[in-house]
């Protein structure tokens, strides 16, 4: 439903204060919609207001009063915070009265008047003007336009910074107050809170309604044009939120490894570039360790890929139940995995050496594994299936991930030569605890 703005012109009171009819026939006819109340002094003029509140008030000034200082503070405290003072004057009085803006006038004007200046000192809107304005189409700006374009090349990163932008554009189209978008759960706002629209539009998915749209108002009155042009955004707000849950699931799939439900080798990759970029700024270590399982292909042979299958899946559970909530567990292909520990909450200092947390968290895997059974090799002893890794960190193996995978790649290839059954850290000939 569209409410009716405060700025136009209805049957409300102007208080014209001046001992003259200079102004008096002026403002009847300019604005006919307005009662006009014509006091001959500032005295008498706030005793009026002290009966009856005005939109506004408009003084002429015919004089150089002293008095006229005081007497502008209590017609100010008469009428109000939200009633407009406006003082007229000669341009010879000027000087005395710019000085009084600041002891309650909102604004001065010089006569003869202006009809423009007029109306604009009072916060008038002209029915001649919205009458114009409710002729034009509502068409999109270039601003709009732009808005709508970086939204979509935005799509899908960020559910409420999606939502925002929306709502950012919403306000910027209606050319509206604030503007308030409630859809799936998430609440996002541009210029405030709605908490009186003035319009509102349904958000559909299908025939079932999943939020909606509250426009505030604006200067100007909602036109027709406006309406439709806001149905449009309803249907544009469902699509573009259908179109984000769809990018955000595309993304995952390309990201997640169908077997294991772990992420893939080209998430790690992202992950670990982006990880030593910040650590580089912020002083924190991040390490890599790549294992595998040793002798894998001899468990597909012998019992199956459904059997191998398992033991990725299981394999991958087990290692990611064992580490810190950041810590991210990746499968980088095959039997072989990727794990990106780093450090949170502490930064980097001078002599500290290679991470404890990835050994920590080998040592519970190791008694993980040792009790596990897969259910696929019910003829195996528990603690058959062994891994073999290599350890590498950032900052003192690699300066870049591509080197830190690399190098974690050499010992665990080192791991592999000596005997299987380890996980050697890269540059050291010791072994980290062995996995069994």
């Amino acid at each position: 439903m569209i409410s009716s703005t405060p700025n136009i012109l209805e049957r409300d009171r102007l208080l014209l204060i001046e001992s003259s009819d200079e102004l008096a026939g002026f403002l009847n006819e300019r604005y006919q919609n307005c009662t006009v109340v014509k006091t001959a002094s500032l005295l008498e003029g706030i005793d009026k207001l002290a009966q009856s509140s005005a939109r506004a008030v408009v003084v002429h000034v015919a004089d150089n009063d002293p008095q006229l200082e005081a007497a502008l503070r209590g017609l100010r405290e008469a009428a109000g915070d939200h009633t407009k003072i406006v003082l007229c004057c000669s341009i010879e009085l000027e000087p005395h009265v710019r000085a009084m803006v600041s002891a309650g006038a909102d604004d001065y004007l010089l006569l003869p008047v202006n009809d423009a200046e007029f109306d604009s000192a009072l916060g008038f809107v002209r029915q001649s003007e919205i009458a114009g304005e409710a002729c034009k189409p509502a068409t999109a700006s270039m601003d709009e336009l732009a808005a709508l374009s970086d939204l979509l090349a935005q799509i899908g990163q960020d559910d409420f910074s999606s939502l925002t932008r929306l709502a950012d554009l919403v306000r910027l189209a209606m050319q509206s107050e604030s503007v308030t978008i409630v859809a799936d759960g998430s609440t996002a706002s541009s210029g405030g809170t709605v908490s009186e629209p003035v319009l509102v539009e349904q958000i559909k998915r299908g025939t079932r309604t999943i939020g909606q749209i509250s426009i505030g108002p604006r200067r100007l009155p909602y036109r027709p044009a406006d309406i439709e042009k806001l149905e449009h955004y309803g249907r544009l707000a469902s699509h573009l939120l259908d179109a984000a849950a769809n990018h955000r699931s595309w993304r995952k799939e390309a990201l997640t490894d169908e077997l294991s439900g772990l992420y893939n080798r080209r998430y790690a990759l992202r992950l670990l570039k982006d990880l030593i970029d910040r650590a580089r700024r912020e002083r924190f270590r991040v390490t890599v360790l790549l294992f595998d399982i040793d002798n894998f292909k001899s468990y597909n042979d012998a019992y199956g890929h459904a059997a191998g299958d398992e033991i990725i899946r299981c394999i991958g559970k087990m290692f990611q139940s064992n580490c810190r909530d950041h810590d991210i567990v990746t499968r980088y292909g095959g039997d072989e995995f990727c794990v990106i520990f780093w450090d949170a909450d502490r930064p980097r200092v001078a002599g500290s050496t290679h991470p404890a947390d990835a050994l920590s968290v080998l040592e519970r895997f190791k008694k993980d594994l040792l009790g596990w059974q897969c259910e696929s090799l019910v003829d195996h002893a528990p603690g058959s299936i062994t891994i073999s890794g290599g350890l590498a960190s950032f900052p003192w193996d690699a300066s870049t991930a591509e080197e830190l995978i690399a190098q974690a790649d050499e010992a665990l290839l080192q791991a592999k030569e000596s005997g299987k059954n380890r996980v050697l850290v890269f540059g050291e000939h010791t072994d980290a605890p062995s996995a069994s």
